[in-house]
């Protein structure tokens, strides 16, 4: 679960700022917190302190998703 998450999180990262398709990482930041919400539920129950160490990282995961999707809002179309 954490090398997917980690995965997610390049790959966001890759079509967001590499590609310059926010559209396309809007897409993706659903998949990617909801394995972040998955870490977390995992984690939890095997360690509070951890599980809740990864609670900021949800919620900025969250506002990353919010603010793409203002910049689709605002900026879209978007092509190649």
């Amino acid at each position: 679960l954490f090398a997917l998450n980690a995965l997610l999180n390049v790959l966001w990262s890759e079509l967001f700022f590499g590609l310059k398709r926010p559209d396309w990482a809007m897409a993706e930041v659903v998949p990617f917190w909801l394995s972040v919400l998955a870490l977390v539920l995992i984690v939890f129950p095997i360690s509070r302190k951890a599980g809740w160490a990864l609670v900021p990282y949800l919620v900025w995961v969250l506002f990353a998703g919010i603010l793409n999707l203002a910049i689709v809002r605002l900026n879209g179309p978007f092509s190649a």
